[in-house]
């Protein structure tokens, strides 16, 4: 029984038809994915009634701008299917930021325009239809997979890319990787360095300040030069745009 949810949550839960009665608070055996640092007062909830169902988690609060504060002061609760992982709850926990910050889940669509400047909205629709395209990919490589990578998502232009993002950075952190360090993503997905800055920006812990000495959340920083190869590195220290001689050890080396 969900004794600590506030009014608004369990009047949202019966709307969906969802039994506060029946969820009960997940045990947890050991570490959580890093994203949940930023939400001190999490409380998740095995859910019964999502067995079988294609709902591996969600959260509450509703997407009206006139809802924003009531959004922020809701529970920080994320709801499961008793078999979703720890992806799941990374997902949902990268919701609960956007709702806690912004007011909203969906505003991550709004700031990720706002960062990218001049067309934004263009960039975003990009995103989505090359992330729907990086799918079979990110399937294969990862075991990433979920609605948000098919073709409707692509035919809804850019609104899906909230719940993209949530999946991309939700997958970052319960398995401490970096996505947009990948080879194969790095010549797709993220080949745009404002996209990689952006991205950065509005996922993780970049939604929250943990401490003040914390960079400023929703906010992109330059992409550190360490990001190049080393090969890469040398090109641009030399002047080199397209390859060159390169003096190496009393020799030459071609690159």
């Amino acid at each position: 029984m969900a004794d600590d949810l506030d009014p608004r949550t369990l009047l949202q839960l019966l709307r969906n038809g969802i039994d506060p009665s029946r969820i009960v608070p997940r045990k947890t055996d050991g570490g959580l994915p890093y994203n949940t640092a930023g939400l001190p007062s999490l409380q998740m909830y095995d859910v019964p009634q999502l067995t079988g169902t294609g709902t591996r988690g969600f959260m509450t609060g509703t997407n009206a701008f006139k809802d924003v504060d009531a959004n922020r002061g809701q529970a920080q609760a994320v709801f499961l299917r008793p078999d979703a992982g720890p992806s799941t709850v990374a997902h949902e926990a990268e919701h609960l930021l956007a709702r806690q910050n912004l007011g909203m889940a969906p505003a991550i669509n709004s700031k990720f325009d706002e960062l990218m400047g001049k067309d934004g909205a263009r960039a975003r629709s990009q995103f989505v239809k090359d992330a729907a395209g990086a799918a079979d990919y990110l399937r294969e490589k990862y075991g990433i997979k979920d609605a948000y990578f098919g073709p409707e998502i692509v035919r809804q232009g850019g609104t899906g890319l909230y719940e993209q993002l949530a999946t991309l950075a939700g997958y970052e952190a319960a398995n401490n990787v970096d996505l947009t360090k990948d080879p194969v993503l790095r010549k797709t997905l993220f080949k745009d360095k404002n996209i990689r800055e952006t991205y950065n920006a509005i996922t993780g812990l970049r939604q929250t300040r943990l401490d003040a000495r914390d960079l400023p959340s929703y906010t992109r920083q330059p992409e550190k030069e360490e990001s190049l190869g080393v090969a890469d590195k040398l090109k641009k220290l030399m002047g080199l745009a397209s390859g060159g001689m390169v003096p190496q050890a009393g020799n030459t080396k071609l690159i």
